[in-house]
């Protein structure tokens, strides 16, 4: 506007006939131009200098507000919506002292929030418990000669049942593929305790030549001697021998584990688990000569399960 109000006050002031009105109209038209084109050159640079950074600001916290939002309504409603309420899943999983294998019921509680149920079977195993293979077999007549485990007295199996809970922790952890949860249930436990039998060879030395016999013993304190002797061993007894012979003792357990549900259609559910497993029993439990036994076990796990979802 200075620049204008210049532009007239020469104008006006200059009334010299050394310049016609063709001259000066001219001279009027031509900062007019020039002033034209130099305002909006000014306020394109304000624009830049003062919008941009407003609209790009506001931009942002509107897009991090955004996303909040949906990340919110995600945690609200993923995995809680009300498409079902029953799971059936079944699976197995490895122990640091054996192995189990099991099924667990589902049914929805809250939003989040699963109570089941668990039955779980499982054979211990002593980490000292090394099956070994036969050496040379002297009396081929006797048959092939088996696998053993040297000093082992008891099969020991578990069977447990109990009720508990699973509570989502995070879900869609990777890109919605992963979800975690938090699992924990007790009960009942029931240890197997079935004697773990042996065939040894025997002589008989009533004919004119030693004539030789497989003899199934179990250990005992009269015969720890020829248990433990590896020289008289064949080979294990077949599994069934002794199975009438199972002891049961009761016994309490507890049970907490991390949960890795990957992404599936209700038709296919996997679930990954990771946890602990302690029981107590009433009695002690025997199942290696040379090592002290114990009334409790203590495991960690892996396990792997699938299953259905329906209404």
């Amino acid at each position: 506007m200075p620049v204008l109000c210049c532009i007239f006050s020469s104008y006006s002031i200059d009334t010299s006939p050394m310049f016609s009105s063709g001259q000066k109209y001219s001279q009027l038209i031509v900062f007019l131009i020039f002033i034209v084109i130099r305002q909006p050159a000014r306020a394109q640079q304000n624009i830049w200098q003062t919008e941009v950074p407003r609209t790009k600001k506001h931009t942002t916290a509107k897009h991090t507000t955004s996303r909040l939002q949906q990340l919110h309504d995600h945690i609200k409603s993923w995995g809680l919506a009300n498409d079902y309420d029953r799971e059936l899943l079944a699976g197995g999983r490895l122990n640091s002292n054996g192995w189990s294998a099991g099924v667990y019921f589902f049914t929805r509680h809250s939003a989040g929030t699963y109570n089941f149920w668990q039955l779980h079977f499982s054979e211990i195993k002593q980490e000292k418990q090394i099956k070994q293979q036969p050496g040379k077999n002297s009396h081929p007549e006797l048959g092939i000669a088996t696998p053993y485990v040297f000093g082992k007295i008891n099969n020991l199996y578990t069977l447990q049942i109990g009720f508990g809970q699973e509570q989502l922790l995070l879900p869609g952890v990777i890109e919605d593929n992963l979800s975690v949860s938090f699992r924990y249930n007790a009960g009942f436990s029931l240890a197997m305790l079935k004697p773990y039998y042996l065939q040894l060879v025997r002589a008989d030395y009533s004919g004119p030549e030693p004539a030789f016999h497989l003899e199934d013993i179990k250990y005992s304190d009269n015969s720890a001697d020829d248990f433990l002797n590896n020289a008289d061993i064949h080979g294990s007894s077949k599994w069934s021998k002794g199975l009438s012979e199972t002891q049961f003792i009761p016994g309490v357990y507890l049970e907490a584990a991390f949960v890795i549900t990957p992404k599936a259609e209700k038709w296919l559910v996997e679930a990954i688990t990771l946890g602990a497993n302690a029981s107590v029993y009433t009695k002690t439990l025997p199942v290696m000569a040379e090592l002290p036994a114990k009334p409790y076990q203590v495991c960690l796990f892996a396990g792997l399960a699938i299953g259905k979802r329906w209404k």
